[in-house]
């Protein structure tokens, strides 16, 4: 009934459904623009976690900015100190003086001595500028310290970092436009043989597309965006609103070719009212719940990823469920409107005729009918041989290695990391005490027993404390340990000619800070294992009630790997038992979903596998990297929805076969020999689309590019053409069987 009801009404109002859609996707244009200056950064961070609360409580009561613009300046040759010195203060200067900067940390003052080296130097820039909206001062910044003289400096810090990694991807996004979509048009003029089909499905995908960035740019001004989603909603919205196009326009030309043998017209397209109103309620009823069951699968596989809570996969599935339910508005309304008042257009009288009987898809189905063991067994060698270098995955928080050598922000972000970073080694943050309690003896004897413990630990090289630095392996060290008398706050404050350094840096009137610094780098087994002790043993019982946190790189990369790591059985719950219950209703089956759902896990594993293969081992000219911790959750996420709507579109037609004759052999060669150029026209439409994102200039961003085209590559060989109907072969009438039906 409501198949029937939705095509009379496109049927009947055709130019008005349309001229709600310029509407929409006209005002939506206006806002899509904006959407690079609204994202923030990558959003791999707990909002709620201890390593931010400990960056609150360093900017607040220790004046630590968290996250400063680095500026590092270099001495040219043949320049004196002096000279250096001066300029340097000449610079830092004209930069306070910029609007968006309220302090600045001096390479020179007596207490910063140490950010001065023999040629080189570095200052704190703080901006009072929310993240999404540091691109224009960075760029007055770039202004002012762009004079010649006798230095040079650059700049780095996460801001700087981001605002450089926004640019790259926007940029990549031009080009991968620029060379994805022409290859889908021409995928698709081949797929319809016909230009106007293909214009109309490629013009789908990029009304999706800027539709889902405009409503996300608004968003953008309420919640907090990752900046993942400029080349993740272009890459789905193409992908999809494609695919589901492809799907429609092609059961719309099947239906006028039927129509054209059961009426014998010469001109069926250009008939009546009714008669076009029927081709619309049949396509809907076929392709359309196809396209809706595919919708559903990819919108489940989306929301598993907000089980994980952090602010990157929380706007990532927020701006692909947006692109995705635009999608599929625009190719249930939009489409037939258009399809309504141009079908003789669209599909000429000598592109209406069927396939030959003899085409290339019934003669491989055939063969996998034909050889269905031996093409389960070899389909399944190479599936495992690809699954097995999962066993070796590597994954990392990204930072500025993620940007391409030759810019400014990583090169300087390096010498920093050469200049004071240690080898093999993190700086942990730990906070007695937070914002809003006065320091009491119960937080100078939480911090003294955690110092004692510290310097008991063999995984601990130093610790700056308010009793100085301390060592382990330091003779004399116990003698340097007494609880401050509890006059001492009181002492210190308003005297700061009084309060030395080391005592400025580690005790406010609220906080104490220790800084442990410990054997293994940021992200490694070895810190968070440190971690997992020193928390377990802060929550052992008879600890006081003092707060105690960890925070710093080491252990924001902590709390990003726990969260993703912890929730990840969470989401492959949620998506794999909704995805069957999505399948069970649409096939009415009980092994048909299991199998479906079986076959896609192994595709993801075997794309995993492949990106093991390229960045953790380094092949293809590839350097060896650690990939985005993100990658595999967005690209499980994606694909296996993306993969489902392949799945769904070819299992329709397979049960459609099977309903008119009862032969399930029969149902599954039909079924794949007329799917077959379809499933294989919408795969080589989204790799179009995703190819060029696997030569992007961000890491991140080439590994996502690489990790959807191995998915889709591996899906639609191994699996959709040779492991499914080899497998519903071996299966015979087992695939329709459901408790309580009769087949």
């Amino acid at each position: 009934m409501g198949y029937r009801r939705l095509a009379a009404f496109i049927s009947r109002y055709p130019r008005f459904i349309i001229l709600c859609w310029v509407f929409i996707i006209g005002m939506s244009a206006v806002w899509a623009w904006r959407l690079p200056d609204v994202v923030q950064d990558h959003g791999l961070k707990r909002v709620h976690g201890d390593a931010q609360a400990v960056e609150l409580v360093l900017e607040d009561e220790f004046a630590s900015p968290a996250n400063p613009v680095i500026l590092v300046f270099e001495k040219k040759e043949n320049t004196s100190p002096l000279e250096f010195r001066q300029w340097i203060r000449e610079r830092l200067t004209q930069v306070q003086v910029l609007p968006a900067v309220t302090s600045i940390t001096f390479p020179l003052d007596a207490s910063e001595r140490l950010t001065l080296q023999d040629h080189r130097a570095y200052a704190l820039v703080k901006m009072d500028v929310p993240p999404h909206q540091m691109g224009p001062p960075i760029e007055q910044l770039r202004a002012v310290l762009a004079t010649d003289g006798p230095g040079t400096v650059q700049l780095t810090g996460k801001a700087v970092v981001q605002q450089d990694v926004n640019h790259l991807s926007f940029r990549d996004l031009e080009r991968a436009e620029m060379v994805g979509l022409p290859i889908a048009l021409i995928v698709l003029c081949f797929a319809f043989r016909g230009l106007y089909a293909a214009l109309i499905a490629v013009m789908m995908g990029i009304s999706a597309v800027i539709t889902a960035m405009g409503v996300t740019s608004l968003l953008g001004y309420h919640l907090e965006l990752s900046n993942f989603i400029i080349n993740v909603i272009p890459m789905v919205g193409m992908a999809l609103s494609i695919d589901f196009a492809l799907i429609i326009l092609s059961r719309y030309r099947e239906e006028v070719q039927r129509a054209y043998e059961d009426e014998g017209a010469a001109n069926v397209l250009g008939r009546s009212l009714d008669m076009q109103s029927k081709i619309l309620q049949r396509t809907l009823r076929t392709a359309g719940r196809a396209v809706l069951f595919s919708a559903a699968c990819v919108l489940l596989g989306l929301l598993g990823l907000l089980w994980i809570r952090l602010p990157m996969f929380l706007s990532v599935s927020l701006g692909a469920v947006i692109v995705l339910l635009l999608s599929l508005l625009l190719n249930v309304t939009l489409l037939p409107a258009l399809l309504s008042l141009s079908a003789d257009r669209v599909f000429r009288q000598n592109s209406v005729h069927s396939l030959p009987r003899g085409s290339v898809w019934h003669r491989w189905s055939a063969m996998v009918m034909k050889r269905p063991v031996s093409m389960a067994i070899g389909g399944t060698t190479v599936l495992l041989l690809c699954v097995y270098p999962v066993t070796r995955l590597e994954l990392s928080v990204p930072d500025a290695s993620s940007l391409p050598e030759r810019m400014e922000s990583r090169q300087a972000a390096e010498q920093l990391q050469h200049d004071f970073g240690q080898k093999n080694t993190s700086a942990i943050e730990i906070v007695i005490g937070g914002q809003q309690e006065r320091l009491t003896a119960s937080h100078w004897q939480m911090a003294h027993n955690k110092a004692r413990q510290l310097l008991q630990d063999s995984g601990v090289l130093s610790i700056v404390s308010p009793w100085g630095l301390l060592q382990p392996n330091q003779t004399g060290s116990q003698s340097l340990f007494r609880i401050p008398p509890s006059s001492l706050t009181p002492s210190i404050e308003g005297k700061q000619s009084t309060r030395t350094a080391w005592l400025r840096s580690t005790v406010s009137d609220h906080s104490i800070r220790l800084i442990a610094t410990v054997h293994g780098e940021p992200g490694s087994e070895q810190v968070a294992d440190w971690l997992e002790r020193m928390r377990n043993n802060d929550h052992a019982p008879g600890s006081n009630n003092v707060k105690l946190r960890y925070g710093g790189e080491a252990a924001k990369q902590y709390e990003i790997m726990q969260e993703v790591t912890s929730q990840l059985p969470k989401v492959l719950v949620f998506v794999v038992v909704t995805n069957y219950l999505v399948l069970l209703a649409a096939f009415r089956s009980m092994l048909i979903p299991i199998k479906a759902i079986l076959m896609n896990l192994l595709s993801l594993a075997a794309s995993f596998g492949i990106l093991v293969w390229v960045f953790n081992e380094g092949h293809l000219g590839m350097e060896p990297s650690a990939i985005a911790i993100m990658i595999p959750v967005f690209i499980a996420g994606l694909v296996f929805g993306i993969s489902m709507d392949y799945g769904v579109f070819m299992l329709s037609r397979i049960q459609e076969v099977y309903r008119r004759s009862g032969d399930s052999d029969v149902a599954v060669q039909q079924g794949l020999a007329s799917t077959g150029r379809l499933v294989t026209s919408a795969a080589a439409i989204l790799l179009a689309v995703t190819v060029p994102f696997a030569f992007a200039e961000v890491a991140g961003v080439r590994q996502l590019g690489i990790g959807i085209t191995a998915a889709v590559l591996i899906d639609v060989t191994l699996i959709r053409l040779i492991l499914v109907p080899a497998l519903m072969k071996l299966m015979g009438r087992w695939n329709w069987w459901l408790p309580g039906q009769i087949k």
